[in-house]
Formats: structure tokens, sequence, C-alpha cells
């Protein structure tokens, strides 16, 4: 079961197999790929008919073969930690081949296009199968292992209270699955991949990550010798030559990995179990609990702090290892999206076109479902990548309204084919707009340690999502003018989240979690590039080469002001953005006398920090490298001035013209009394 195409279990596939797959074209690369992957496609073949065959045997030896599966997954529980030691657990080769397996066995009601079956799959299967030994119809090991394994799991919405008590009132119960084989198969699969694919994934995106790192480094010290000591720069060729032995050495591995993370065979097998996955768990959640035999309806808002019980208990690594599925293949893998073979499923059922926009959906418009905000924030991405705008693209800031696209870049089809499934999907019409607004305010706090840059990131995407669907279709421009206008109104027939008066808290305060990023923001990115622009200064030349001590100490200042720039000044770019499109959009909630004071106290500040006499220190030598525009800056800033400081011009009724005339002189006063 180890033998695998994994570098990991045999050293010769780098050091051979790919020794010079860094040099060579990516057709070539792709040959040696494509060979490797067909001799792992016969050994899965082999391994799939040896362990079929036992199951079809007879009951007793389907129930070994269960519970030898459960049981050597529980206990290499270890590999999905965030650091591994591959002493104590299987190495990825044995992992891949039991998940692999298991996904062919699966194949038989996850290929069904209708999903027919998934009724059978009961939710309270850990309690009626895994707690439970064989004597008592369930599959639990002798040493319990396996119930050990499953009791400890976390649950997508139960702290370790709540789940004891409902596993021991479950397991006093007298219950019995009438599912068969197919939940079983079903929930082995899924911890299957969760400590095989899933956990794999996340280890190849960390080497990507770290490479890009390394790679940064190199370039940076070879492009950067003048601020480095006569010393270092005297044994720079050497530790240049050493890096990039290592470099290749990463790269080898990365290559070797590339055959098997980005196997398309592989990556569609995933993708048609985790459209069961995700069927399954909106029939969870599902109003009338018949999804898909019909249309989903979404669940109400009330009803999410008494979800039933059995939703609530779920592991949460069946909605986690979906969504970082999902995200992984959107990334790294965009054209197994739109794979004929991956699309199994009728009309209503495709996972593309149908069960993604769904889910997203509904996860986000009902946030209660899910207790980790951290799932929420990764729905956020996959949204994000799938209508994404390229920031080039971006060629007027203030008035982009509806339908204006240039289409200058080149994206990959699945973006153009997502965002057509979200303009056909009715919820993702009603839900979508409302949903990204609050979870904007919601994202607030996600319970990390990292939690206070964590949520800009989030935001961002946010910001980027919501503009992409702007620009795309009028019908967006609609949906958000109508739920910020809720702010005025009593009662609304576009509340989303079942209370008007909730919609209106959740608007309140984005307004004032709008006005706080732009603060932080534009006085953080700012503030970097005036580092930079000091630094840059007194950078040393061969007229005047830099004093030793001093130059380190530069050199370190300027890359962690440079990284923080980038990321800063994109982040404060896009908030300015959103505030200068809504203030014209919906300006009534930026008028309201709670924020109007902060508002034009903010604008006032910046305004003096982008136009007045200190303006000069941001001046940096490539404004380009940090997406530093300050006319583009300006000319949003100052049009927040003029669309809450002027009337719209628009033909209102008395009432609401005197209102406006109220809120516009509320607006001017609190400018005017700022004593910038």
């Amino acid at each position: 079961m180890a033998l695998s195409g994994f570098p990991a279990g045999d050293e010769s596939i780098t050091k051979v197999y790919y020794s010079d797959a860094p040099q060579r074209s990516h057709q070539d690369r792709e040959s040696l790929h494509t060979s490797l992957r067909t001799t792992v496609q016969f050994l899965h073949s082999a391994l799939f008919e040896i362990v079929n065959r036992l199951i079809r045997s007879g009951a007793d030896e389907r129930t070994l073969v269960l519970q030898l599966s459960l049981r050597t997954l529980a206990t290499n529980a270890l590999r999905s930690g965030m650091q591994v030691d591959f002493t104590k657990v299987v190495d990825d080769g044995f992992a891949d081949n039991l998940a692999f397996v298991w996904m062919r066995l699966s194949e038989p009601f996850t290929n069904d296009a209708r999903l027919t079956r998934l009724a059978r799959v009961d939710p309270d299967w850990v309690t009626m199968r895994a707690l439970r030994s064989v004597a008592d119809g369930g599959l639990n090991d002798d040493q319990s292992h396996i119930s050990t394994y499953w009791r400890e799991l976390t649950r997508i919405d139960a702290d370790k209270e709540q789940i004891d008590a409902y596993l021991e009132q479950r397991l006093r119960d007298q219950m019995s699955s009438d599912g068969g084989f197919i939940p079983d198969c079903f929930f082995t699969t899924a911890v299957a991949l969760h400590l095989g694919l899933v956990s794999t994934i996340a280890r190849y995106i960390d080497m990507m990550k770290q490479i890009g790192r390394f790679k940064n480094e190199i370039e940076r010290v070879r492009n950067s010798p003048g601020t480095l000591t006569p010393a270092q720069r005297a044994n720079l060729p050497l530790v240049m030559q050493r890096w990039e032995s290592q470099l290749q050495d990463m790269k080898r591995e990365k290559c070797a990995m590339d055959a098997q993370m980005l196997d398309p065979r592989r990556l569609i097998c995933a993708m048609v179990f985790y459209r069961f996955v995700i069927c399954f768990l909106l029939r969870q959640v599902d109003a009338q609990g018949v999804f898909p035999q019909q249309a989903f309806t979404m669940p109400a808002e009330n009803g999410d702090v008494n979800a039933a019980e059995k939703w609530r208990m779920l592991p949460e690594f069946l909605i986690e290892d979906a969504i970082e599925f999902v995200v992984f293949v959107t990334t790294y893998a965009p054209d197994v999206l739109t794979d004929s073979t991956a699309q199994v499923g009728d009309d209503g059922l495709r996972m593309f076109d149908d069960i993604l926009p769904l889910f997203i959906v509904t996860f986000l418009a009902r946030p209660k479902l899910i207790r980790n905000p951290y799932l929420k924030a990764k729905l956020v991405d996959i949204l994000h990548y799938l209508t994404y705008r390229d920031p080039r693209e971006d060629d007027d800031y203030v008035d982009t309204l509806g339908g204006n696209i240039p289409g200058n870049i080149r994206l990959h089809p699945s973006i153009q084919q997502f965002q057509a499934n979200l303009d056909n999907n009715t919820l993702a019409r009603a839900y979508l707009v409302p949903a990204l607004v609050r979870f904007y305010v919601d994202i607030e706090q996600t319970g990390s340690s990292s939690q206070f840059y964590e949520k800009f990131q989030t935001r961002y995407y946010i910001a980027r999502t919501l503009r992409a669907l702007w620009a795309r279709a009028p019908r967006y421009v609609e949906v958000t003018r109508r739920f910020f206008m809720q702010s005025g109104l009593g009662t609304s027939e576009a509340t989303t989240t079942g209370s008007t008066r909730r919609d209106q808290r959740v608007i309140e305060e984005f307004v004032t979690r709008l006005m706080t990023d732009t603060t932080y923001l534009l006085d953080e990115s700012l503030s970097k590039l005036a580092v930079i622009r000091d630094i840059e200064k007194r950078q040393p030349t061969a007229e005047a080469p830099a004093a030793e001590g001093n130059d380190s100490d530069d050199a370190s200042r300027l890359d962690d002001a440079e990284s923080r720039a980038r990321s800063l000044v994109s982040l404060a770019n896009e908030t300015v953005h959103m505030l200068a499109f809504l203030s014209q959009l919906v300006p009534r909630p930026f008028q309201a006398s709670e924020v109007v004071s902060r508002l034009a106290a903010m604008l006032n500040y910046n305004l003096q920090q982008l136009a007045g006499p200190k303006c000069s220190s941001l001046k940096v030598q490539d404004m380009q490298k940090y997406s530093f525009n300050p006319r583009v800056l300006l000319s949003e800033l100052t049009s927040v001035y003029v669309h809450l400081g002027l009337p719209t011009g628009k033909q209102q009724p008395a009432a609401a013209l005197i209102e406006e005339t109220e809120a516009i002189d509320r607006f001017v006063m609190a400018v005017a009394e700022d004593d910038r």
C-alpha cells in the first residue's frame, strides 16, 4: 500500500527521475508526469481490485476491511496536524492510495446524476457505527482506536461538553443503521481524504510558499549588494551558489509533487466525491430536508440558533475539506472545475454550475450554521477567485457602475462561467450582496491570534468581489442600493436575515467598520511609504558607500517597509474605493448623525496627509511598485465630499428632498466644525 509516486516514499523520484526537470520545458515536464501517473494508475487499479473483492466476499469480510481502514486512519490522525512527524505516521503515498481506493468504492453512489442514494447517509453515523462495537452493530475495534478518534473530532457547531452529552444520550438509545454499505463507505472515504489528499494539499501549498519566499530572498540579495557589508559582499558568490543549489532541490521536489497533486484523474475523482459531500451538507440545512430530490429552500435565520443537533454534531472536517479542496483546485488546477467528467449530474445538480454557487451563498447568507469564522472566510476566498477582476482593469475608481469591464486581461474561462452561474442562481441574486456586507462586519472576530490582520485580507476579497459584481451587472448595484436603503425604512421585503432591525444593525456597523478600516489602512500605508522614502534618500552610492552596521539595519527596515506597504496600499485602495462608490450609491447611511462627525474628521485628516505640506515625504522612487497612486486616492476621497455634500439632483417627493437637505447640512457642518 505504501508504493507510490510521491517523492517522500522514494528519493530516486526526485534525484533521478526529476533530476533536470526544473530546466526542462513545460511540455517535457508534462511528459514525465504522464509516464509516472500511468504507473500510479496501474497501482491504484490493482489495489482497488484487491479491496473490492474482499468487500464483496461477504458481510464479515466487509466489516473487517472497514475496521482495518478506519483503525489505520485513526492511528494516523496526526497527519492532519500543522507539524507532522513522519516517523510516527504513514507517508503521503500510503494515505493517498488508501483514499483513492475508497473513492473508487464510493463511485456507484457518488456518480449518480440525481444523487438518489444520498438519503441513505445518516448524519448520526458516528454514534450508530463508529462508537459502537461490532456486537452492538457498530465498527469500533477492540482497542477503541476508532471510537476515540471519532469522539474527539471537532464538530461544526458544538463544544466538548455538548458533544459528550449528545453522544452519551445517543449511545443509550437503541439505534441501527439501515443504509447498508453506503454510509460506511461515505464516512470512511471522507476521513481517508481528510488524512490523505487534503492533508497533503496543505503541505504542498506550504512548500509552494517556501519556494516563493526563498526565490524572493535570493533576488533581493542579488539586486541589492550595496546594502551588504564588505565582509558579506566578499562571501556573496559562495552564498548565492549554495542558495541556488538549495532552490533547485526544492524545485525538483515540487515537480515530483506536481505529478501527483495536479493529476487530473485524481482531482476529478475527488471533485465528484465532494459534490456528494456538499449535497449531503446542504440536505442537512435545507428548510424542507429533501434536497436534492426537490429544489433547495434557504433555512430561516431565526432557526439557525436551534439548528438540528445532528447538523451541529457533524464532524467539522466534512465542510472544511470540501472548502479546502475547492480552494486548491480553483487556485492550482482550474481546468478541473469545468471538466465534463467532473460536472457529473443532471441540470441543477452539476458541481461547478449549480452546487458550488448554492453552497457558497447558503453558508454566507446563514453564517450561524458554521461556528468557525475561518471556514466562512475560505468561502469568500473561493468567491473572490471565481469572480476575479484584475486590478489593471479598474480604469475608473470612482464612478464604475454596472457593465464596465474592459476585458483587456485574459482570465481563465471558469471565471466567466462561474459569474454566469451566479447570475442564473435565484438565491445568489437575492442573498449574495447582503451576505458579503454582513460578513464584512462579522469577520472582525476570527478567534485567531492574527485576527487583526486576517480580517483585512478577507475584507479586501469582499471588496474585490463586490466590485466585480457591480461591474458585471446592474442588478447587483440595485440589490446593494435596496439593502442599504433599509436604514431609513421601518419594514422591507428585501430583508435577508429575517429582521429589518437586524439588517439595519448590519448596515450601521458596516459603515463604522469601513470608516475605521479606511483610517487605519491609509495611516499605516502612508507611514510605511514615508519610511521607504527616508531610507531611499540615505541609500549608499558608489561615491558614498554604506557605513558598516547601518547598511544592514536599513536593508532590514526597507525590506519590512516595502513588504508591508505593498499589502497595506492595496488594501487601502480597495477600502477607499468602496467608500467612494457606496457614498455615491447610498449616501444616507454615511450622513447619519451617529457617524457623520467621525467620517468628516477621517476625510479631513487623510486629505491633509495626501495634499498637505508633508505629502513630499510620500514620494517614493517607484510608486507603481506599491500600487500607490496619490491622484486616484485624492479623487476617491474628494468624491466622498461631493457625494455627501451636494444634492443628487434626482426628482423626489417633498419629504425626501427635506430629508436629503437635512442630511447634507449635517455632513457640511461636520466638515466645517472639524478643526484640521
